[in-house]
């Protein structure tokens, strides 16, 4: 693979594409998977729920091993990516309902969950390749794979059932396997560019510092919503007369939709700061919430997801620009670890209480909860985290 820039930020396009395909079986089509399984709502959320919490256990360690000199992020990247290729094959081999189709179906999702501040962390390590690489534009690439796999997914697991989940897992994991293994014939980071930026501030300094604990909170808060909205998308869809093919095609709606702001972030930043656009992101969370709150139809939940493009499509690429400025280039995985470490909290006590607010409660009271969430955190990143 040629060392060139152009080379490494289309490869780095690529590997978010095929990570996000990843995502998109994790985080949208695990209800589909476990409830044709003949799993409840409650079920699973705490299956759900489960897995969010091993990845928290087991990010800071992986990320702390990705932070190692040389090829070490892609190593870990590598070996996360086969057990994660092994889970879903489990999940093929295993039929029905039982507890080796639980935990399969928590680890697969745990090692997903790894992998984002790995995935993240790598755009600092191949800037220090020599590559500017345009980390908006490389996320956007992560969308656009996102909502295609989930529009033609949503059809297919129509006609073959939930098996197909777990051979797209198969599939998606090789791919990923064979891109982590072209970034290694790229090099490693020069001695020099190693040290670049070593005067900077460790990650784990950073819980000193009230606007970065303040933004944590708010991002566990506003992923407490997100996550209502994309664990139980299902649900939502059919509560209001829709079904699997419909939630694959609003699946696919948003994330065409995280485009625009994804592909102009990079021209954004030149105007504003990331701490700017963290703030103006945060405001359109509980709009979003509480517009798929008052839907009525599948086309009102369209309505409201309009609005991805302007939360969670601006969110992203500022929260890595921003702890990456605040990290350091030699601690970067472990500042994207704290990040998405609070966005798996939000996701546990979503997939948590939303099960148990799905059976007991309904869609519209999950919906409330999720709202209110959200515009607590939309509050708090707002005045808490300042320039």
């Amino acid at each position: 693979m040629a060392r060139s820039g152009r080379a490494l930020n289309g490869a780095y396009g690529a590997l978010n594409g095929v990570y996000w395909m990843l995502c998109c079986l994790a985080y949208s089509f695990t209800g589909v998977f476990l409830l044709g399984r003949g799993y409840s709502n409650s079920q699973l959320g705490v299956i759900v729920a489960a897995g969010h919490v091993l990845g928290l256990v087991l990010q800071p360690v992986l990320a702390s091993l990705a932070d190692r000199p040389a090829r070490a992020p892609l190593a870990v990247i590598a070996a996360v990516t086969g057990a994660a290729g092994l889970a879903a094959a489990g999940l093929i081999c295993l039929p029905g309902k039982s507890w080796a189709v639980t935990v399969l179906t928590a680890g697969f999702l745990a090692l997903v969950i790894v992998l984002q501040p790995l995935v993240n962390g790598l755009a600092y390590y191949l800037e220090r390749l020599g590559a500017a690489v345009p980390f908006g534009l490389c996320r956007a690439v992560g969308s656009l794979a996102y909502g295609l796999l989930a529009a033609v997914l949503g059809r297919v697991v129509l006609r073959t059932g939930e098996i197909a989940v777990p051979a797209a897992g198969i599939l998606a994991a090789a791919v990923l396997l064979l891109l982590a293994g072209l970034f290694a014939r790229a090099g490693a980071p020069d001695r020099a560019r190693r040290e670049e930026g070593g005067g900077a501030s460790p990650a784990g300094g950073l819980l000193a510092d009230d606007r970065f604990r303040r933004m944590l909170a708010a991002t566990a808060l506003l992923f407490f919503a997100h996550a209502v909205l994309s664990s139980f998308t299902i649900q939502i869809v059919e509560n209001v007369g829709g079904d699997s093919g419909d939630m694959g095609l609003l699946t696919g709606y948003i994330a065409v939709l995280e485009l625009p702001g994804m592909l102009l972030f990079e021209r954004l930043l030149r105007r504003f700061s990331a701490g700017s656009l963290l703030r103006f992101s945060a405001v359109f969370f509980p709009v979003k919430t509480l517009l798929a709150l008052a839907a009525g139809s599948v086309a009102g939940l369209y309505g409201a997801m309009f609005f991805q493009g302007l939360s969670y499509a601006l969110f992203i690429p500022a929260s890595v620009r921003w702890a990456g400025q605040m990290a350091g280039p030699d601690r970067v995985n472990r500042a994207q670890a704290w990040i998405t470490a609070m966005i798996t909290v939000g996701n546990i006590c979503a997939s948590a209480l939303g099960g148990l607010l799905l059976d007991g409660a309904g869609v519209g009271w999950t919906l409330a909860a999720a709202s209110a969430s959200a515009a607590a955190g939309a509050a708090l990143m707002v005045f808490g985290v300042k320039k």
